[in-house]
């Protein structure tokens, strides 16, 4: 399924690793926890604060692998 992700790309994309795992545990923390009472303005709000980010950082990040590794075998080839 990933055989066009190279090493040195998972290097070059490992530093949104941190920013995905800190919205993903926000994201559950506030589904498991609930510190406010049932609220759905509250509730949209916070997963759309927490999951909208965390989505457009993931496509954000599998684009530019995308592109990291197509200039990589466009500048070795």
């Amino acid at each position: 399924m990933l055989e066009w992700l190279s090493r040195e790309t998972v290097v070059d994309i490992s530093i949104n690793a941190v920013p995905v795992l800190i919205l993903a545990y926000f994201a559950v923390l506030f589904e498991v926890a609930s510190p406010w009472e049932f609220d759905p303005l509250a509730v949209v709000l916070t997963h759309t604060l927490t999951l909208f980010p965390l989505l457009v950082l993931v496509c954000a990040t599998y684009l530019v692998a995308r592109v990291i590794e197509r200039d990589a075998t466009r500048s070795s080839g």
